[in-house]
């Protein structure tokens, strides 16, 4: 028998071809996998319960056999039970009850039809049985995983986002992280299955790296699971082709690996099925991006982070190494160049004038808002001491700081903000020496003069020779021409006064009835 090809010996160009021969699972294999899972609903909803314990309302497939991304080596099915007797606030204790119920009469019923290991309670998805079968239709074992859920979305359509109500009511049931994801399993099924065939592909691949190169070398370590990898490279193709169908495999193969590298920076999150627009959606969804990085939020449940915890170490150490084998480089062994994808969602900002039309710009939340304000369409605006408000709804007006993020804010999605002129008033600064314990001096400015007339002014008083000082503010470098509001300096900022490392006199110029000089 040929031995199967391995990824790492795999050239870049025959990745495509990899995944045609060695991934993709037969015809055979998925009839077996479907023949399973009939076995499996037809006991669920005949003999597993009687009418007076629970009412079976639904019987799904999950997992890779239900989205289309099943492995030619996988012999796996998950199944989710909708009970009639379950809902958000049923007590943990009836789950574990109902799973030992179905676990008692699977064994009693079977133990004569199909060859049935012995039922356990599985570690790795809690809340579920885990037990192997085989049958006369089966050629071989085939994984069966059986989870119990409510019926959160009843009768609706996978097309059509579920009211805000429903995630109103998840939110406030207050349950563990993704407890009740099984809930949602019909949205996730559409969520992977509607992706183009060759991003199915993809996802694969990059499953067949986390099973085999992976999880098989670190069999005790307790690893973020696949679904979080496939979030990541469903993301990587939206953000690095714009959804495109055809696409080169090996750039979003090496694409998804150098995100694995960098999931310190990860902060991501859908809004197809749940809007924002909401107010109890929206705070719960913040609170989540806030938390430690990875985050990647389940597109169906926004109470999930399934990149929480776990050993990313371990999984951005073997990226490291997998980018270094022959399925990372090209021809002319050259490394495959990965897409353009930012590590965090842009959001869309427009900015809506006192005069003139409405601006709309894309910004990275967790940048300082500084470099929001240096875009090209921008600058020349906020030269001219404008304030920026946050016109967020609900929310209050805040002043929006150049050294500040909009993340620090509390803004991840998409917001409008406004342009005010600021009205010149008198303002306090305060001005420290660095490395010297000397008490601060108090300036006393105009709150539109430029910076260079406060360096004058600190030359003057301090006696110090023009240019052999620079003015920090918030660990930035204030550049001499800008007034103090391109900055957003108000009452009772503190500047830092730092000596340059080396120096010379520079030609000075008037600030009103203040000499200073410009760098």
């Amino acid at each position: 028998m040929e031995q199967p090809q391995s990824l790492f010996d795999t050239p870049a160009e025959s990745l495509d071809s990899f995944i045609a021969h060695e991934l993709l699972p037969t015809k055979e294999c998925k009839e077996e996998i479907h023949d399973a899972f009939q076995m499996i609903q037809k006991f669920l909803r005949g003999s597993c319960f009687k009418d007076e314990e629970a009412r079976v309302l639904k019987v799904l497939k999950a997992g890779s056999v239900m989205n289309g991304t099943m492995l030619k080596y996988e012999r796996e099915v998950h199944v989710v039970v909708f009970l009639s007797c379950y809902n958000y606030s049923t007590e943990a204790s009836y789950h574990h009850d109902m799973l030992m119920l179905m676990k008692e009469r699977l064994h009693h019923s079977w133990k004569n039809l199909a060859y049935i290991s012995e039922i356990c309670v599985d570690l790795e998805v809690p809340g579920s049985l885990f037990f192997t079968i085989q049958s006369e239709v089966t050629s071989e074992p085939i994984d069966v995983v059986i989870l119990t859920a409510y019926d959160a979305l009843g009768s609706s359509h996978p097309t059509c986002p579920p009211s805000p109500e429903t995630y109103v009511d998840l939110i406030g049931a207050n349950g563990l992280p993704g407890q009740f994801s099984p809930s949602f399993i019909k949205l996730r099924k559409h969520f992977i299955k509607s992706l183009p065939t060759k991003l199915k592909n993809l996802l694969r691949l990059v499953k067949h790296w986390y099973l085999q190169h992976l999880k098989f070398s670190c069999p005790k370590a307790l690893l973020p699971p696949v679904y979080a990898l496939e979030l990541l490279t469903v993301y990587a193709w939206e953000m690095g082709t714009s959804e495109a169908e055809n696409f080169n495999m090996a750039s979003g193969f090496v694409s998804v690996m150098e995100l694995l590298q960098d999931h310190k920076d990860i902060r991501i999150y859908w809004t197809k099925y749940y809007s924002l627009q909401d107010q109890v959606i929206r705070n719960s969804v913040k609170q989540q991006l806030k938390r430690k990085r990875p985050v990647i939020l389940d597109p169906v449940d926004p109470t999930h982070n399934v990149g929480e915890g776990n050993r990313w170490d371990l999984v951005a150490q073997r990226a490291a190494q997998c980018l270094k084998k022959i399925c990372c480089f090209d021809k002319y062994d050259c490394p495959i160049p990965a897409w353009n994808v930012k590590r965090v969602r842009s959001i869309q900002v427009t900015v809506k004038r006192q005069k003139g039309k409405n601006l709309t710009i894309w910004v990275d939340p967790f940048e300082p808002i500084q470099k929001m304000k240096n875009q090209p369409k921008l600058a020349s605006l906020f030269y001219h001491q404008h304030y920026v408000f946050c016109q967020e709804p609900g929310s209050r007006q805040d002043i929006l700081r150049c050294h500040r993020t909009l993340a620090d804010y509390g803004i991840f999605s998409d917001v409008s903000i406004r342009l005010v002129e600021r009205v010149d008033s008198k303002i306090q600064l305060c001005v420290k020496r660095k490395s010297r314990s000397r008490i601060p001096e108090w300036y006393s400015m105009g709150s539109n003069d430029l910076i260079g007339k406060l360096m004058c002014m600190i030359e003057d008083r301090e006696g110090l020779a023009p240019g052999q000082y620079i003015l920090m503010f918030q660990g930035q470098h204030l550049h001499m021409e800008l007034p103090l509001g391109y900055y957003d300096i108000q009452e009772g900022d503190v500047f830092v006064l730092s000596e340059r490392e080396s120096y010379s006199f520079f030609p000075r110029k008037e600030f009103g009835k203040h000499v200073g000089f410009f760098f």
